[in-house]
């Protein structure tokens, strides 16, 4: 058991777990570099759907009702995703009628709020400093001021309060009204574009410490107008190569959902040799390529086609990858990222403490795995996935989060030093 490499998926897991000898356990966690986080943040509002009944007995032809039933919709088929909902005066409505929670939003920001959890150092990209999103940053998570990294009580105030982002959660067999929903998800309302955040002092330093930095982790470009998803690709694929130039090895980029195609394909011309990874959800592959459903072919055309080390994929059983590097290093990064997003499922927020549920299921993989396929190896793993999470938000970052981990290890040699001098 004390081998990740050997035995049932139970029995990796809990050796990847060990908190002694595991490489997620504190002693492997305690030598991990800091990771560069961006490049979109916000406010989110999470709220049970089971709460919503001001919005089921909103008057008929309103936009409240048509969010609802939008949102019914979505929780009978089980369907989550990212929806971009034309409503203005949206957040104000439901902040006056439902009780969310607030937390920090966006994949950058998520990834280093899990991190952070594990005592692992991020810093991200925040132009919006408003107090309602300084006050959802948590420890471990770092911002740049004034050509330094700041821990977020040094940072001032600033700027005017953006709309947050709503999360509705459901879970499968609890009632909403008339509905059941037959699979647990979150459905993400965005009420406006608020585009990437435009950080020069995140930029200006991130460019300083890529020299020594464990990885990079971009995203958010969806939170784009479609018309501007190409300048702001632009944008952020030169901040991207200037890392690469500098020596960061690994710079992933997470795709998410987005209104068109032409946007995806758009963003993805400006990426090729501005990073080394690429990572999404099996619903964003599919949207991709519909025939997808084993996804070995998929993964290594887009390797090819934007010039890759590895893509990856993660849906709700397992996760798979296609890589021109270490085979092994890759299936460990993989099982990483699925632990520490399941740990999440179980916890309902970052865990500190990386361990698979008792109630975790194996599933067994819908292909067979590793195999060649010329110069590509694609490799997969079982996720310990959980019928009824305590959340459903944030997984896919946790899931990233945990594959950087394992990516970046060991490749950050001069990280203190230049920590210090930034």
């Amino acid at each position: 058991m004390s081998d990740v490499a050997t035995g049932s998926f139970a029995e990796r897991y809990a050796a990847l777990t060990d908190p002694r000898s595991g490489s997620l356990g504190a002693d492997a966690l305690s030598s991990a570099g800091l990771f560069l986080c961006g490049i979109s943040a916000c406010v989110d509002a999470r709220v049970e759907m089971n709460d919503i009944q001001p919005l089921l007995d909103a008057p008929a032809d309103t936009q409240a009702a048509r969010l609802a039933a939008l949102l019914l919709s979505r929780a009978a088929r089980g369907v989550g995703g990212e929806v971009r909902f034309d409503w203005p005066e949206g957040p104000a409505w439901l902040r006056e009628r439902l009780r969310p929670r607030y937390a920090l939003g966006g994949t950058g920001p998520q990834a280093a709020w899990v991190l952070g959890q594990l005592g692992v150092r991020s810093l991200v990209a925040l132009e919006d400093r408003h107090d309602l999103m300084l006050r959802q940053i948590p420890p471990g998570v770092l911002l740049a001021q004034s050509g330094t990294l700041k821990a977020v009580d040094e940072v001032p105030a600033a700027g005017p309060h953006i709309p947050e982002i709503f999360i509705f959660e459901f879970t499968a067999g609890r009632a909403i009204g008339p509905v059941v929903p037959p699979r647990s998800s979150r459905v993400i309302i965005r009420f406006g574009d608020r585009g990437i955040q435009h950080d020069a002092e995140f930029e200006s330093v991130s460019r300083q410490l890529a020299p020594s930095a464990a990885a990079g982790l971009l995203s958010g470009l969806n939170d784009e107008a479609t018309e501007n998803v190409g300048a702001a690709s632009r944008h952020v694929f030169a901040l991207s190569r200037d890392w690469k130039d500098a020596g960061l090895r690994t710079i992933h980029f997470e795709l998410a959902g987005y209104a068109s195609q032409q946007a995806v394909d758009e963003l993805l011309s400006n990426a090729r040799g501005a990073i080394s990874s690429l990572g999404m959800s099996h619903s964003e592959l599919l949207a991709m390529n519909p025939s997808a459903y084993h996804p070995m072919e998929a993964l290594v055309a887009l390797g090819e086609r934007l010039g890759l080390e590895r893509v990856c994929v993660h849906a709700d059983t397992w996760a798979a990858a296609v890589t021109l590097n270490d085979p092994r290093e890759e299936e460990l990064a993989l099982m990483a990222g699925c632990a520490i997003a399941s740990a999440r499922a179980a916890n309902g927020a970052p865990a500190r403490d990386i361990s698979v549920s008792p109630s975790a299921e194996f599933h067994p993989l819908p292909f067979e795995a590793p195999v060649r396929k010329g110069r590509w190896t694609f490799v997969a793993c079982a996720s310990p996935y959980l019928d009824k999470p305590a959340a459903t938000l944030g997984l896919g970052d946790s899931f990233t989060a945990g594959c950087l981990l394992i990516l970046g290890r060991a490749r950050h040699a001069n990280a203190g030093q230049n920590l210090q001098h930034a």
